[in-house]
């Protein structure tokens, strides 16, 4: 079921809503489930005191905002404190502004702030949202089929009614109490709601005068008609949370659930990932726990259960089990409470997925970093991944044997500016605020190479490439900064050449001289400097097409910009292309070799951090080819990532674990023994750790973003799409090519991906600067003009 766009306004308020997934309840007295065939119920003893403490990868009670809770029905709360990410596939921002709220939660994502369409009230002690749109649109998932009825505890303002709708189906008109709290419900449907998404609809009927805002709103309920007496108590964050509860006289922060009911969070283990809670029960009786897993397509799969008695007996069971089965795959996580005497809680104190206690490898201290990102590079041409020798890229292949290789390595946008900030910065383009080709890098932000500089490391910039020079914001805190201009006639190479020589000056200073150099290489980009003879080798001879090496790039993007496109360039184009490029890139590897070489002669080889990277894909359709902000699919965010450590620590690795362009500038500066201010959220990891093996639990999904479009991938799922509409969910284990929309047969997976997306979007905007323009003076224009820029 496609859920429709909403009005951007309403996305941000909608955050504070989120779907809690549920199942009828038969009543709280009724007999323990059994479990399933098969299914696991074992659990491993918690280490002894004097045992190294294993490392605690994510504590649940933290990451509850993104967690579906079922009880008795799917609830949505309207509260800041509410679930976000499942309005309508709505972003987290209004225009790219966010503020953090005052009172965050311990988690790894930040919430985002009400908008000028829902703002936050206090009623009796709680949050409410004061809605003044006219509509609330909202996607969730449904765990399993079943009749539903729609209920809201709400005050009526300017409307009256309320008409609610699942789908496109119309459920009922609800009366408001103008100035009163009530509870209004809808009749349960007369046929039961197929499992999987649906898009809740809440229209507000009345006349808005001066603004006046249409209702307020506690919470809004998917229910399942059941038979319990009991009244309804909604489970929202406040009710879930138990931070001191203590049994036997021991204290635990704890997620307390009535029964039946559960929390699901969803994580992506690795071989290593085990699960541990304490679990025990609050209040009078007795009841069960279950730990299970929950995936699209599968019966769920329970790792434990155990039965807890309360009042004056209760105490803690200690339970740990392992989910190296699940290793590499994006689940959900559930602590369930599957029954229980009334007005007894199942608690589960201090659930957390771990780790092995050993800590992570550091980058060897290094006196030299060099980083050289290369333009306009397709890594199925590039050794390792070519899958051939390759005689004219001989500097390339030694890195694969003295260094590691990552092969799975992604860029953060397709906008060459933003990667560029990325590996400036360390932080993804919403915090450094490149998200489109025509912002700049703001002054304000705090760059590897200003660190580096204020601890006596000298520091020089070599970029050849339009989008990293003066104009876009990256001549800052430069020790040394020099842009080669494409329209220059001067070698391709010019700016590996500078950065050779620059090395050697500064590597005769001594031996205590330490030094950051970054270079920003054309590639294989065009404008291509190839003499007649290599011309005149090129096939076919009689050659008469438009690519020629100097006007390339402009010929290319008119090309990207016809209509037509796809009848414009022929096979032999194509071929003359390739060729070009494949001359410009041995000119550029023979460059790279003349930067080791330096580095040798001047005794700082075996102590250097010397990394070769990528910007954009140059891409291999003619929509892509040699673009820039391209579209986000994963072949132009795909990258090479070669990393030559210092003492060739790990030489002729291939790592197949996700590393992310912020993952460079956090392992430069380990290497150089420094670090940005501390306070700042730290995004990345160290490579050398990724590169050893040792891992815990799968790290988050890597985004990527351009403007209001996004890019998600976890494993081998990628979520793509708009920030407004319903996305696309690809599975590349499945469908490498992503022809196929899996958003409606993995619900729980498009769910959890976006998610993740609107937390980490939300998170990223809290602490960014206001977007700054690009200052385009004439040359610059003519020089991105004769690159072939949009």
């Amino acid at each position: 079921m496609r859920a429709s766009a909403t009005p951007r306004a309403f996305f941000l308020a909608a955050l504070a809503a989120a779907a809690l997934s549920g199942a009828g309840c038969r009543g709280c007295d009724a007999a323990p489930r059994e479990l399933p065939a098969g299914a696991a119920s074992v659990a491993t003893p918690v280490p002894a005191p004097d045992e190294p403490r294993p490392q605690e990868l994510i504590q649940i009670a933290d990451e509850l905002p993104w967690c579906d809770v079922e009880h008795r029905g799917l609830l949505f709360d309207a509260s800041p404190r509410g679930l976000p990410g499942k309005v309508a596939w709505g972003g987290p921002s209004v225009d790219g502004a966010a503020q953090p709220f005052e009172d965050q939660p311990r988690s790894t994502f930040a919430q985002a702030p009400p908008s000028a369409g829902v703002q936050a009230v206090e009623h009796a002690g709680s949050t409410w949202a004061r809605v003044s749109e006219r509509q609330i649109k909202t996607t969730f998932v449904l765990p399993e089929t079943s009749q539903v009825f729609v209920s809201m505890r709400v005050i009526g303002l300017a409307a009256k009614v309320a008409t609610v709708s699942l789908d496109d189906f119309v459920l009922g008109t609800v009366r408001l109490t103008r100035d009163q709290i009530r509870i209004a419900s809808t009749n349960a449907t007369a046929m039961p709601l197929d499992k999987g998404l649906h898009t809740l609809t809440i229209r507000f009927g009345g006349r808005s005068v001066d603004g006046q805002p249409f209702a307020d709103v506690d919470w809004i309920r998917v229910g399942t008609p059941d038979e319990s007496p009991a009244s309804y108590g909604a489970p929202t964050r406040r009710d879930l949370l138990a931070s001191g509860a203590a049994l036997g006289g021991v204290p635990h922060r704890s997620i307390s659930l009535r029964a039946p009911g559960a929390v699901r969070c969803a994580v992506r283990p690795s071989r290593s990932s085990r699960f541990k809670a304490a679990v025990g029960m609050l209040g009078p009786g007795e009841g069960d726990a279950e730990i299970r897993v929950i995936q699209d397509g599968k019966e769920p799969v329970t790792l434990h259960a155990l039965h807890v008695t309360g009042t004056d007996k209760a105490a803690w069971t200690d339970v740990e089990v392992p989910l190296d089965p699940f290793a590499g795959q994006v689940i959900s996580l559930e602590l369930r409470a599957a029954q229980s005497t009334r007005g007894g809680r199942i608690l589960f104190g201090d659930a957390a997925v771990i780790g092995p206690p050993d800590p992570p490898p550091t980058v060897p201290r290094a006196r030299a970093v060099v980083v050289v990102a290369l333009n306009g590079v397709e890594r199925p041409d590039l050794p390792p991944w070519s899958g051939r020798a390759d005689p004219r890229l001989p500097t390339l292949s030694e890195l694969t044997a003295t260094g590691v290789t990552f092969d799975r390595h992604r860029a953060p946008s397709t906008a060459t500016a933003a990667v560029i900030a990325s590996l400036l910065t360390g932080l993804p383009p919403q915090a450094h605020t490149l998200m489109d080709p025509g912002a700049r890098l703001p002054e304000r932000m705090t760059t590897l190479n200003a660190v580096a500089r204020d601890s006596t490391v000298r520091t020089g910039m070599f970029t050849g490439v339009p989008m990293s020079f003066r104009a876009f914001g990256f001549a800052s805190a430069w020790g040394k900064f020099v842009e080669h201009p494409p329209a220059s006639g001067d070698a391709a190479t010019v700016p590996l050449d500078q950065a050779a020589a620059w090395i050697t000056e500064v590597g005769k200073e001594g031996s205590e001289v330490r030094l950051l150099a970054f270079i920003h290489a054309r590639g294989g980009h065009p404008p291509w400097e190839v003499s007649p003879k290599e011309i005149s080798a090129l096939k076919p001879v009689d050659y008469a097409g438009p690519i020629e090496p100097r006007r390339a790039g402009q010929v290319l993007a008119r090309i990207r910009a016809s209509k037509r496109r796809n009848k414009v360039l022929s096979q032999d184009d194509r071929d003359r292309i390739r060729d070009l490029g494949a001359i410009a890139l041995g000119a550029q590897d023979r460059a790279l070799g003349g930067i080791i070489t330096a580095l040798k002669q001047v005794g700082l080889w075996d102590e250097t951090l010397f990394v070769v990277t990528g910007d954009v894909s140059s891409g291999r359709s003619d929509e892509t080819l040699f673009g820039d902000a391209v579209e986000l699919s994963e072949p132009p965010l795909t990258l090479p990532l070669y990393v030559h450590f210092p003492g060739e620590l790990f030489a002729g690795k291939r790592v197949m674990a996700p590393t992310e362009v912020v993952d460079i500038p956090h392992t430069a500066l380990d290497a150089l023994g420094l670090g940005f201010a501390p306070g700042r959220r730290v995004y990345g990891r160290d490579l050398a750790s990724v590169a050893s093996g040792l891992e815990g639990v799968g790290r988050e999904p890597q985004v990527a973003v351009l403007g209001e479009r996004y890019s998600t991938r976890w494993g081998d799922l990628v979520l793509y799409g708009r920030f407004g509409a319903a996305p696309f969910l690809c599975d590349l284990g499945l469908d490498p090519t992503c022809a196929f929309n899996r958003r409606d047969l993995m619900p729980h997976a498009a769910m959890t991906l976006f998610r993740k997306t609107v937390a980490f979007d939300a998170a990223a905007h809290a602490s960014a600067p206001p977007r700054e323009p690009a200052t385009i003076d004439p040359d610059t224009s003519a020089q991105l003009s004769v690159w072939g820029a949009p």
